[in-house]
């Protein structure tokens, strides 16, 4: 199988699933399952970070992971333009591609996942994974980190930098969701256009400190507080949230810091 056989796929998905009401079109990016990053991870996040291997093993236990296929799933623009003039909680069409846009991408992996284990290429999704475990003895709460990052698989694969917000800014920018599968594929890994410098793209400008009514971004990239930012979350958003946005139950989030700034769909 080829990459472009790859991308038709993930773009079928995309039309398919009915992302395409929440996103727009779909890059993809693919990293070695052997990128030195993967291992490095494990000092970064936590020891219960999972390579490309651990994961795959999961699953298929006498596979050997080769290729870790990503895509980004660029914010919608009503979703986007409506964000920017709210400054406490986010728009409900924001808030609708958080809910329901993240569940078809949920779809977009489990199927990719099951397309190339059908073609001979068994794959899992990760983020899927960790349903099995969590919570679990490994997963450190505190900080809110999880057995894979998508933002930071995306960074190894080339598609962007981390911005003070933690987001990760892309060549659309920051409003964005993320996939990933792992794979026995071996496709070629594309460059990091970056260097391995996780914060190249951030000019630092602030935009986001302002824009962040949780006041969890600082000054300097050490200074995010996860933490802060949820229980702004929680305490803010969340109330409410029936009558403002007429669902339960499902993420909602805030994201504030990814509109109305320089970085919100393209690289500054």
């Amino acid at each position: 199988m080829e990459r472009a056989q790859v991308e038709t796929i993930i773009r079928n998905l995309y039309r398919r699933t009915g992302a395409a009401e929440f996103f727009e079109e779909p890059t993809v990016r693919v990293a070695s399952a052997e990128d030195p990053f993967f291992q490095k991870f494990k000092s970064v996040i936590g020891p219960f970070h999972w390579t490309p291997q651990e994961v795959l093993q999961r699953k298929f236990p006498e596979a050997t992971a080769k290729s870790v296929i990503v895509w980004v799933l660029p914010v919608c623009r009503k979703a986007r333009e409506t964000n920017r003039s709210e400054t406490e909680r986010p728009s409900v069409e924001w808030a609708a591609v958080r809910s329901f846009g993240e569940i078809l991408n949920e779809e977009m992996r489990s199927q990719l996942a099951a397309l190339l284990t059908e073609a001979g290429y068994p794959a899992v999704a990760p983020h899927l994974e960790q349903r099995e475990i969590y919570p679990s003895p490994g997963w450190d709460v505190k900080h809110f980190t999880s057995s894979w990052s998508e933002r930071h698989v995306a960074f190894v694969a080339g598609a962007g930098t981390f911005g003070l917000s933690a987001g990760l800014i892309t060549e659309h920018g920051v409003a964005i969701r993320l996939g990933s599968v792992v794979t026995t594929l071996e496709l070629p890994a594309d460059p990091r256009p970056y260097g391995d410098d996780p914060f190249a793209w951030c000019t630092r400008c602030g935009a986001c400190i302002r824009r962040c009514p949780g006041h969890a971004i600082g000054k300097e990239f050490a200074d995010r507080d996860k933490p802060g930012c949820a229980h702004y979350c929680v305490t803010h958003v969340s109330p409410g949230r029936a009558e403002r946005y007429g669902w339960l139950d499902r993420a909602l989030g805030c994201a504030l810091c990814q509109t109305a700034v320089p970085c919100e769909f393209h690289r500054p």
